[in-house]
């Protein structure tokens, strides 16, 4: 299907205006500058009791411009008004259906059993992708043909659609994906091999089926960085990244433990210390900021315990001292010394 012109779609709500309310893309030609048509993609939304958003990332796919999209809805049996914008756009809609699911990934999962398309994503029904992001994005992989998921830098958005600030990510680097998270999962288009090889999210996951996929992934495909804003990333008091840190966190160390149980190489397995280094203390400084002490404690004291000799270390006892004495020293230092991990030389994927 091609993506349809903006007079064709419903009128937006009152009050809405610009991108993708009153904005489009301007529609690209059927064929590539080289000759061939555009690749099909496909794009699935998972969906649950997002009525007050998903219209705006509905619109942000359907206004594209692009000659050959496939776009599906996984609804998990919404009870707000998430049905009626669904049937809104039907005549749009390759499927879509609303029945109880048991969670996100398995929503992913059953769009993703439905596609056909070349290229694949999934995109959740509070984010939406800024104008032109598709073509962007499928420029790059038919530019750099030996990419099987290509991803970028995403815009952080509230309640208002408003950019609050922006994520910038980076070539890929296993190790540093392993400490730090930088692949930010609605600026992630990939090939359909991905899907045939690596298979489907993991249902038993309900925080971090994308990181564990990007895991499972990194060893056989080859990841390729768009430096450029492809996605606007929803956070509200009741999304799920928006509230504790303390299931995220859980679920992240149990994704970790997977991966360095899974992996037979051992120049992988030599960085397990550190990848679990770096995630304690990151949730100490998540506890830290929303004032669960013990917690903080927990994982800060753990950091430390993983790799004693390093700056971090440093920085988690200033983190620990303040927990006890109740000083600010760890934010001050925090604010004026970001700690980085620099990527290994010794030994990179793609």
């Amino acid at each position: 299907m091609r993506c349809p012109i903006l007079s064709e779609l419903p009128s937006p709500p009152e009050g809405k205006s610009g991108w993708p309310w009153t904005e489009e893309t301007p529609q690209i030609p059927e064929a590539k500058p080289d000759g061939p048509p555009w690749p099909t993609i496909s794009i699935v939304t998972p969906s649950y009791n997002q009525g007050q958003f998903i219209e705006e990332t509905i619109r942000s796919i359907l206004l594209q411009g692009y000659p050959n999209l496939e776009y599906i809805i996984s609804d998990g049996g919404s009870t707000d008004d998430t049905v009626e914008v669904i049937k809104k756009y039907e005549p749009w809609l390759t499927y879509w259906a609303s029945e109880p699911d048991r969670g996100q990934s398995h929503a992913i999962n059953k769009g993703l059993k439905r596609v056909s398309g070349e290229v694949i994503a999934y995109l959740n029904s509070d984010d939406i992708y800024l104008s032109g992001t598709v073509q962007r994005a499928l420029s790059y992989m038919t530019d750099q043909k030996e990419v099987d998921l290509v991803y970028g830098d995403c815009c952080v958005i509230n309640d208002e659609s408003q950019t609050v600030s922006v994520w910038r990510s980076r070539p890929f680097d296993l190790l540093v994906e392993l400490c730090q998270n930088f692949i930010y999962q609605p600026t992630v288009f990939m090939k359909r091999k991905v899907l045939e090889v690596i298979g489907f999210f993991d249902e038993e996951l309900h925080h971090t089926m994308d990181v564990d996929y990007w895991l499972r992934a990194a060893t056989q495909m080859r990841f390729g960085y768009l430096p450029s804003e492809l996605a606007g990333f929803r956070i509200t008091e009741g999304s799920k990244t928006g509230t504790s840190l303390l299931p995220f966190a859980a679920e992240r160390e149990r994704t970790l433990e997977k991966f360095f149980d899974s992996t037979s190489d051992p120049k992988v397995a030599k960085w397990r210390n550190s990848a679990f280094s770096w995630h304690h203390y990151h949730a100490g400084t998540q506890f830290y900021v929303e004032n669960k002490r013990d917690l903080a404690r927990r994982d800060f004291f753990e950091a430390i315990k993983l790799k004693p000799f390093s700056l971090k270390a440093v920085a988690a006892l200033l983190a620990i001292f303040d927990t006890y004495a109740g000083t600010n020293f760890f934010t001050k230092a925090a604010s004026t010394r970001k700690i980085n991990l620099k990527p290994s030389p010794r030994y990179k994927f793609h």
